[in-house]
């Protein structure tokens, strides 16, 4: 079959027609045309380029974060290494369980050495937190407030964490003598390995 003859015969229904109405139909056809490619090339191409653009843009965004933070990174590193020496110096003033025994008496003697004569001293139940236990003990004691200062400076300089709550100041028996009740705190470390778990005794 002859295409010619073919698009003759699509065309001749046309060919009578004024030159006018022939150009109005054109320009349909080609409004069509440009409305077709508009919804099917141009805007599906202007979304994707869109898609992308946003794409590049969160990358930029990531990009300069990570700049950032790897400019940052060894101020981090040094404060964390801070971090971490202050942790092994306040773990070292944390004694482990089996050394509570010989802190206190330590705080003890410490007492003594002071003139303070100890009527009480005993050891309360721990309270154990996240990685410490605190280790109350109740003390009742006489003595001068020299004795009683000199005690507690004595306290404040050992290398160990203790520290002395609560006292209660009365006159004693003795003349010039002062009853003291209160009570004296250490903490342990709080060893993973002797961490209770949930459920167990």
């Amino acid at each position: 079959m002859n295409l010619d003859a073919l698009n003759l015969d699509a065309l001749r229904p046309v060919l009578p027609l004024p030159l006018w109405q022939k150009l109005v139909a054109l320009a349909v056809i080609f409004v069509l045309m440009l409305v077709s490619y508009l919804y099917m090339g141009w805007m599906p191409l202007q979304e994707s380029i869109e898609a992308q653009q946003a794409q590049v843009e969160m990358q930029r965004i990531t990009l300069k974060r990570n700049q950032m933070l790897a400019r940052d990174l060894p101020k981090k590193r040094e404060e964390f290494a801070k971090l971490e020496k202050q942790l092994k110096v306040a773990l070292n003033m944390l004694p482990k369980q089996s050394q509570i025994p010989d802190l206190l008496e330590n705080v003890s003697w410490a007492g003594k050495d002071s003139g303070l004569e100890f009527s009480v001293f005993t050891p309360q139940g721990e309270n154990v937190k996240q990685i410490y236990a605190e280790v109350p003990v109740n003390i009742n004691v006489t003595g001068s407030y020299r004795q009683l200062l000199t005690f507690l400076k004595r306290v404040g300089e050992m290398s160990r964490i203790v520290a002395v709550k609560n006292l209660a100041l009365s006159q004693g028996k003795a003349g010039g003598s002062l009853s003291i009740k209160g009570n004296v705190m250490t903490y342990r470390f709080v060893e993973t390995s002797t961490k209770k778990k949930p459920g167990k005794k």
